[in-house]
Formats: C-alpha cells, structure tokens, sequence
C-alpha cells in the first residue's frame, strides 16, 4: 500500500495484533488463556404426611456460578460474541399438596417460584481502549460503552471486547398448577391447570462501545471478488458497515402462559391401553416497556408512555390446541408394540432478547456502505462514530428495530413415533424405533434483515444515509435493518431410526447400547447469526440443519467386579483384604458420532444487499481435494485434507456479476448445511469402591476419567471458503483428559 493512504488510527488498531508464533500464513498464533468455573450449590426438601389423605413437600434450590470465560486473544478479544466475567445464582422454591378424596380420586396442587439473575461484564470493563486507539465517540463517558470496540477484519481474529455485553437479566417466573385424577372402570381421566407469570428486568447492548466491519471489498476487483483484504482495509481505514447502539437504563418486560388438559388413559383389554388427550393453551405477547415495529405501517407501537397500546399492538395466538393419541399394545412371546402423536406449542429459548430493545428506550446507528464506491469520510475509522444519539421518534425510527409482527404466533410441532420392544434370554430388552417430527411457524431470532435490498444492485446504500435501496426506503429513509424476534417463519423435518439393546442389571453386570440413524432438515436454524441469504425467500434455505447428526452409536455399562465380600470369588475374606481388593465396580461410557453440519458463507457480502450470509456457488463436493488445486494452493491448501484444510475451499466460486450490475453479483446456490466436521469419539470411565463401616454406614470413593485416552475430538471448521485459513480447525469439540475423585459417606 502507499503509506500515503494508511489511516493512522486504522495503522494503531492492525498493531494490536500479537505477532505470529507458529508457523505458515495463516492460524499462526497460539495461546492458552485460563478459564475458571467456580460453582456452589445445595437442595433442600422437606415432606410431611399430615394423613394418609393429605401430603406435603417444599424444596429450596440455590446455585450460584462465577466464571472467567475469555476468548483466543485474551482481553484483545477473538470472537463476537461472548467471552465475559460473569456471576450467576438461580434459586428455587417449590411448594405441593396432595390430597386422596376416596380410592378413585385424587388432586395435585403444586407451585413454585424461580429466580434467575446474571451479571456478565466484557474484560475491559471501565477501560477507555478505543479512545486510546484514536477511535472518536466509542467510549463516551459512562460505564457501558467502555472497553475497545469490536472490529470484525475479514480473515482475521476479531478483534474488541464481546458484543452483547454488559447484561444484567433478573427474571422471576411464578407458577402454580393442579391436576385432578379420577379412576372411572378401564378409564383413568386427567383433567388439569397451568399457570405461570413471567418477568424479566433486563439490560443489555448489542454494541455499546461500537462495532465496524473490514470485509476487504474495498481491496478486491470488484467485477471478479478476486483478490480485496480485511487487514488492507482497515489500514485504508474503510468499514463497510457501522453501528452502536445506548440503552435507557434496565427496562420490565412481563409474559404469562395458561395451559389446561384433559387425558383420558383407557385399558380396553389387558394388553391393550389407548390414551387420548387434548391441551389447549395460549401465550400472551410480550408487555410492560417494550415497543413493536408495524410492518404494515411502518412506525412503532409502544406499550407504555404517549399513545401506548397493550402488548405494543401485537396480537395474540389463540389456536393452539394440542390433540394428543397414543397406543400401548402387549403380544405374545415378551413382545410390546407403543405408538403415539400429538401437535405441541412452544415458545423456542431466546435468552432474554425482546421487544424492550426498541425504540425508544434504545437508539441504534447503523450504516452500511456500499464498496462499490469510494469511501465517504463518515466510514472512516479514524471518523468514529457519531457525537450523539438522536431524540427517537416513534413515526420516523432511526438505525435497526425488531418486530414480531403483527401475532406472536407460537411454533407449532407435530410429533409421531413407533417402536417394537421384544424380551428374551430372561434379562435382554431389544427395541427399534421410529421417530419423526415436523415443525412449522419456527422463530427467526434475528437470523436476518426483513429491511434486506430485494435484490442485488450497484446502487443500494448509495444515499447519506446509507439505507437506500431498503424496502422501507420510501416511508422510512433513516431506518436501517428491521430484525424478526419471536417471528413465524421457519419450519424443519427430524425422522429418525432408534435402536437400543438393554441387558438389564442382573448378576453385578448390565450393559446398554443404543444407535441412532437421523436426519434434520429444514430452512434455517432461526438463531441470532443464522444462515439466511436472502430474507425475502427463506423459502430457498433448505438443507441440513445444524448439527444435523446422521449416525450415533453410544455404550454404556456397570460391572461389579466378582471379588470380595458378598461376590463369587473371595466372599469370606477378611476385613483387611476386601478393603483393598473387593467391592470395586467399573463403569464407562462410549460414544461415536459421525460430523456436524457446517454452512458454508463468504468472508463478506458480494450482493450488495447486506445479506446476513453471503454464499458462494458451489461447483463439486467439499471433500473433493482433486478439485483445483491451483486455487487450493493459493489459500494454503496443499491439495489433502488436515486441520489447516478441513474441505476444499477451491469449490467455491463467486457468483456471476448480477445482470446489468458493475460490482453487485448474484446470490450464490450452495445450500444450507453443505459441510461437515469432524467425527467424534470418546470413552468416559468409572472406578468405584464401596467400603462398609459397620452399623455406621458406608463411604463411596469414585474416581471417574472422561476422555480417559485422551482421544482429540477436533471442533468445526471455518466456513468462511474465500479467506487463507477459512476452512481451518482451531479448537476441539471436547476437552482433553479430566480426573475426578468424590467421597460420600451414607449414613
């Protein structure tokens, strides 16, 4: 480059980066940063009989978690998101009464009360990093948008502290349920109640201290993609997008589900028991602070303050009825024949991101650039980010906003199994199973921009405010990205063959084996950082949907080792011998699996259109190493696979320039999940030793050894297919060898 051009704060950043201390182009720094896990926890329950009628039991449950958690680089960073110094404690009370009105009839009454409060802050916390780096307006004086800000450079570490950080949640969830049981002739009936309050009191920014990304568009041809680098552009000091966002304080926000059912357990024969079922229930949208984007209108709706609507104006799901059937049927010769299908509702965990990270309690700037010309002084990393925030205006938004719709529509999945068990040789159990699941109406959680170009073109983002093109464009100039929260829009696939052969305990020894052939497809994952391409056509995201395991085989077993007191060898041997040699037991478990599903995506967005994952075309099979091995040499592939080049990356291509564009390209056609890692295997081992005290009674000494062979289980690859070391594995999927000894004494 001509020193010329090299921006001075871009310069300070490309500095922070260790220097390489292992060898070649790529993954060329190694680093072992400690990690600490420190947990305290105990139960507490107490059962009373009043009567033979009347029962009772309440139970306190207390944990508390503190962990370090840092990322490859330490506190420089090395990931997004969420390396972090957090403390945790979740405690429990729960409460029951059961009560016998006669032989036949029978009511449980049960509650409970859950609270769950976190405090996770980044590793630079209270540090003003960026403002030391030259970096204007990202540290701003207060406490939250401290630390330095996160630089994502294609091909390289990120670099910063996490986004998503600092969180503090405290949720408490209230519930009590009852469920009254009645024996009618063959008819066991069930009829019952749920009820449960949720609230959670919440804080947390996606980009407090801001965030930019260097995708290397502004280095490469722009009619071929070839060439272009993240370390060249931000010593140029062009971001191709911006953003950062404040948070008005810790704002409420407040849930409530109501279930009820009816069951009916009908014995037709004595081998022959049909359950029929029905559940209905119905999930109230979120309330208290928070606000909706309305799709139609294009403004937002709030819950409280001026002009404020219940549940933000979004509707509630009230066609959630769940029928349930099932079918247990006994024949001859040890042999049992079960069946069953229901249709479920369920709201999919989504930690604790909603509708109160809207505005007007958060004002986000977002900006995306187009690299297609030349770049403006506002995306300049040496310009920063704006001195501040607008006043938010609820009828004309500014940066990115999150929407349910207009119904929080729940996921709705449907449900099927049958499964043949057979008995034989008096202690073996055989079973074969088929399982399948079809979900649709499954949540996007912020998987991709519904605020998305519609298609790629030279001239999006091309205005001031970096937002032209947006389908929005027109009734909302200054509105950037439009995220799905809680939003209907994915379904998926699951059947699978389930296999298992039991020898039950019998004889000091059982053994269980179990193999699982499965397949999970479908159209996105939903998560936050998914792999949607183009937003308006989820439709076109079908795949294998991570992990997407095809084949598991597990083995576990206990053996109580015929030696010492009470077993066939050595039953009378003194009391000093079987201390050291009787009463021991092995156990252990195995396991094998073959590899995840991985979706490959490019190292930055050739449409134009802000995708949220840019994919190449795919022209052979990943695994295809005979496939261009020139290109493979180019990104330091020597043509085999290994760690460094898990797949070959030389079977991605660009897309072709989009018809009549000078620099957008087409959407590319590899598909979802096109990728696998690594197989796994592992064996966890247990010795254990029971020693008698008397009448006093006994101590257990466990000594368990997981990865007892210290067997490496590589992690997943880098899907990123155009980047040296984008097809790399630099982490393993299980830790190395870990011993663990435990006394507890019985008495």
């Amino acid at each position: 480059m001509d020193p010329a051009t090299i921006n001075t704060v871009g310069k300070n950043v490309a500095t922070v980066y260790p220097l390489a201390n292992a060898p070649g182009i790529s993954n060329n720094y190694l680093a072992t940063q400690k990690q600490t896990n420190d947990q305290d926890s105990f139960d507490i329950r107490v059962d009373h009989h009043f009567s033979d009628a009347d029962q009772v039991f309440a139970s306190y449950g207390f944990g508390d978690i503190r962990s370090v958690d840092p990322a490859g680089l330490g506190k420089l960073g090395g990931t997004d998101c969420c390396p972090s110094i957090s403390n945790s404690r979740a405690q429990h009370l729960g409460l029951g009464y059961t009560h016998i009105f006669s032989a036949n009839l029978l009511n449980d009454l049960h509650g409970g009360y859950f609270r769950y409060a976190v405090n996770a802050v980044p590793f630079n916390y209270g540090e003003n990093t960026s403002e030391q780096l030259g970096i204007p307006n990202a540290n701003r004086g207060d406490v939250n948008s401290s630390g330095p800000s996160n630089l994502d450079i294609a091909g390289y570490t990120p670099l910063g502290d996490s986004e998503y950080l600092p969180e503090h949640a405290f949720e408490n969830i209230f519930q009590v349920a009852d469920t009254l049981t009645k024996v009618s002739g063959r008819h066991t009936l069930k009829f019952g109640i749920d009820f449960r309050r949720q609230q959670r009191n919440f804080f947390q920014l996606a980009v407090p201290r801001g965030s930019m990304v260097f995708s290397g568009g502004y280095t490469q041809d722009l009619s071929t993609a070839n060439g272009g680098s993240g370390l060249a552009d931000i010593l140029f000091g062009a971001a191709e997008s911006i953003e950062q966002d404040t948070l008005s304080g810790i704002y409420p926000t407040r849930y409530w589900d109501l279930a009820e059912f009816v069951q009916d357990d009908f014995r037709i024969f004595p081998n022959l028991t049909l359950n029929f079922g029905l559940r209905y229930e119905i999930t109230s949208p979120a309330n208290g602070q928070v606000s909706n984007f309305d799709l139609v209108r294009a403004v937002m709706v709030p819950s409280f303050g001026p002009g404020a609507v219940s549940h933000a104006g979004v509707k509630f799901d009230k066609s959630d009825w769940g029928p349930r059937v099932g079918l247990a049927y006994s024949l001859p010769h040890n042999t049992v024949i079960r069946s069953a299908f229901g249709i479920f509702y369920s709201a999919e965990a989504n930690t604790f991101d909603d509708l109160g990270l809207n505005p007007p309690a958060l004002t986000d700037l977002a900006h995306t650039y187009p690299t297609s010309s030349i770049p403006i002084n506002d995306q300049l990393i040496s310009t920063g980010f704006p001195a501040s925030f607008p006043v938010q205006d609820l009828n004309h938004p500014t940066g990115s906003v999150k929407t349910t719709g207009a119904e929080r529509i729940m996921p709705r999945v449907y449900e099927w199994n049958l499964s043949v068990q057979h008995e034989f040789a008096g202690a073996w159990l055989a079973q074969i199973a088929y399982v399948g699941t079809r979900a649709y109406h499954l949540w996007n959680h912020e998987a991709d921009d519904l605020n998305q170009p519609f298609q790629p073109l030279d001239t999006n983002f091309s205005d001031d405010t970096g937002n032209f093109g947006r389908p929005y464009f027109d009734l909302q100039p200054n509105l950037a990205s439009i995220y799905p929260l809680d939003y209907a829009q994915f379904s998926l696939n699951y059947n699978s063959l389930q296999t298992s052969l039991n020898r039950r305990f019998q004889n000091g020894f059982n053994v269980l084996f179990a193999y699982t052939f499965a397949k999970d497809l479908g159209n996105a994952d939903g998560n936050v950082g998914g792999a949607v391409q183009d937003a308006h056509h989820p439709e076109l995201e079908y795949g294998p949907v991570s992990p997407d395991i095809r084949h598991r085989f597990t083995a576990s077993y206990l053996y109580e080792l015929p030696v010492g007191r009470g077993r066939r060898y050595m039953a009378n041997v003194n009391a000093l011998i079987n201390s050291v040699l009787g009463g021991w037991d092995v156990a252990g478990i195995t396991t094998a699996q073959t590899g995840q599903a991985v979706t490959s995506t490019a190292s930055n967005d050739l449409s134009n259109t802000g995708s949220a994952s840019y994919r190449f075309n795919q022209m052979a099979k990943p695994s295809d190493f005979s496939y261009d091995t020139t290109t493979q040499a180019s990104l330091g592939c020597s043509g085999k696979q290994d760690l460094q080049c898990w797949y070959n990356q030389a079977v991605f291509v660009a897309p072709q320039l989009a018809p009549g564009q000078q620099s957008a390209h087409a959407f590319g056609s590899a598909r979802l999940g096109n990728l696998r890692g690594p197989d796994l295997v592992n064996f966890d081992f247990v010795l254990q030793k029971h020693f008698k005290i008397a009448d006093m009674g006994q101590i257990e000494f466990r000594s368990e050894f997981f990865n007892i062979f210290n067997h490496p289980n590589f992690g997943l690859p880098g899907n990123q297919v155009d980047v040296v070391g984008g097809a790399s594995i630099t982490n393993t999927a299980s830790n190395n060898r870990e011993l663990e000894f435990a006394l507890k004494y019985t008495f």
